[in-house]
């Protein structure tokens, strides 16, 4: 039987899944690493534990078969964490993770200088004013380590290190790479960087998605175990090789990828710009319009390990919990939030508190701010993208959980159906290897034969009746907090303590 490799570098664990041409998993493994927070609002990682998870996922999935049977090796990863190399590819740093938020300040010097519309002819794609996009990034470097930016030879992002490790090839793709080159030339807009005194050859070569970027290198070899000499690809950011993986590739279908992070959106047949989302590259002939929540799975994981509760339990206090949590609300801002509002001063919140509240409705309100705050993108991916009939399929690991699924459903108002296989990511980057190795025309052939969903739910009526009058308070939060939340995060940022980081 042959294989493919999928490699999925997120924000909080590796992804490494080996699997069949017709989708199934002969196994999928997830290896954590931690996130550093060496002060208020900064997040990093090193990117030598992305490697080592990597390793180690690949030695272990790959235990029990023939290593000849691997036909390709596809990867993916979170995009906007900054990874800086020297000419050997060795990182001058950690990355600056997606989350990190130490840029606020240069969104206001951006924007200041350019509007947004001449920012998007020059990249070729909208990106709301947000501290997560790379150019702001860079101008926080230019001014606080301009010695990283010296000694730079590249900006990878994480996909793009893991395959320089496993081939000994620098590389990206365009779309990976948003926010740094043109969407559609591939090139970096070399006057705009000059204006902005940044280095104007901080990218790696761009290839396609499925191109072949190189071969595992002997030393790589040694470390996996897998033969030298298989096709490695270039990959594709995290959301669009999720929503391959999840077998939505028709325009009209739309999709929730539920990870630290959730992205809820639609394929889209033609370009759908507007303010609040983002409309990104697909495949040929489409765009995603998507929105994104900063903390969806993310806020259960926070109260899962603030407090020390195994999930098995957390999701039996939750459906203890009457929907609607007996007028308790959660705002799942813990790490600031982009879609719609981008405003990286918004915090987490509980209101409606009650003596009678008990842990099943907190876990039932994070549960339900998250499907919230997913509803207040897709309405407006509704208002700007036509949206087929069919269900919106769900994947990622927070789609594991079925009272979540069903909460969704009943908030969204809409049947969901869930991907037989959640690690859309892992599947997808599978995808990208078996379609440059040949064994499919197309990245839609492949998805249509390796992506299933067996399960389908329905919107509970009377639930769906009493999540709308929620929803609607739910809308009335942010604005009413949104001067506060202003104020409070500038006295938390005046009383950061840096301290020193763990590794």
């Amino acid at each position: 039987m042959e294989h493919v490799l999928g490699i999925d570098i997120g924000s909080s664990a590796t992804k490494v899944g080996l699997f069949s041409l017709d989708g199934a998993p002969f196994a999928v493994t997830s290896k954590p690493y931690p996130t550093l927070e060496p002060q208020r609002g900064y997040r990093e990682q090193d990117p030598e534990f992305w490697w080592l998870a990597v390793i180690e996922g690949i030695r272990e999935v790959c235990a029990g078969i023939p290593r000849e049977s691997i036909l390709a090796i596809g990867t993916t990863g979170h995009i906007s964490s900054l990874t800086f190399v020297d000419e050997g590819g060795k990182p001058l740093r950690s990355a600056v993770d997606f989350q990190d938020q130490r840029a606020v300040a240069e969104v206001e010097e951006l924007y200041g200088e350019f509007g947004r519309a001449e920012l998007a002819r020059h990249f070729g794609i909208d990106l709301p004013p947000a501290a997560t996009w790379p150019l702001p990034r860079l101008l926080w470097f230019r001014g606080n380590e301009p010695h990283t930016l010296d000694k730079a030879h590249y900006l990878l992002q994480a996909k793009d290190f893991i395959n320089y490790r496993l081939t000994g090839e620098f590389g990206s793709d365009a779309s990976s790479s948003r926010g740094l080159v043109h969407q559609t030339s591939w090139e970096t807009p070399r006057a705009l960087f000059r204006r902005l005194s940044l280095p104007e050859n901080l990218t790696p070569p761009m290839f396609d998605p499925t191109a072949i970027i190189g071969r595992l290198s002997a030393a790589a070899s040694a470390l996996t175990g897998l033969p030298a000499g298989i096709p490695v690809t270039v990959g594709w950011n995290d959301l669009n090789t999720s929503v391959l993986g999840s077998g939505v590739v028709e325009p009209g279908q739309s999709f929730n990828i539920a990870g630290t992070s959730e992205h809820i959106g639609v394929v889209a047949a033609c370009d759908c710009t507007t303010p609040e989302l983002v409309c990104g590259p697909f495949l040929p002939g489409s765009k995603l319009l998507y929105g994104v929540t900063s903390c969806g799975g993310g806020s259960l994981e926070w109260y899962r390990n603030a407090f020390r509760r195994n999930l098995k339990d957390l999701a039996v206090a939750a459906a203890d919990a009457p929907p609607g949590c007996d007028g308790l609300l959660f705002l799942p801002y813990l790490e600031g939030e982009r879609s719609p509002i981008w405003d990286a001063s918004a915090s987490g919140a509980f209101l409606g508190l009650r003596g009678s509240h008990t842990e099943g409705h907190f876990v039932r309100a994070i549960l339900e701010g998250v499907s919230f705050s997913l509803r207040q993108n897709f309405d407006i991916v509704g208002q700007h993208a036509w949206i087929d009939s069919s269900p919106m399929v769900l994947s990622g690991g927070a789609a594991r959980l079925a009272l979540w699924n069903q909460i969704k459903s009943d908030v969204l108002g809409m049947p969901v159906a869930v991907a037989d296989c959640v690690h859309a990511g892992a599947l997808g980057a599978a995808m990208l290897g078996a379609v440059a190795t040949r064994a499919f025309e197309s990245c839609e052939a492949a998805a249509r034969a390796m992506a299933r969903c067996s399960q389908q739910l329905e919107p509970n009526s009377e639930h769906r009746t009493l999540y709308a009058t929620q929803y609607q308070r739910y809308q009335e939060l942010y604005p009413a907090l949104k001067t506060w939340f202003a104020g409070a995060n500038k006295g938390a940022a005046a009383c950061s303590v840096r301290t020193e980081s763990p590794v």
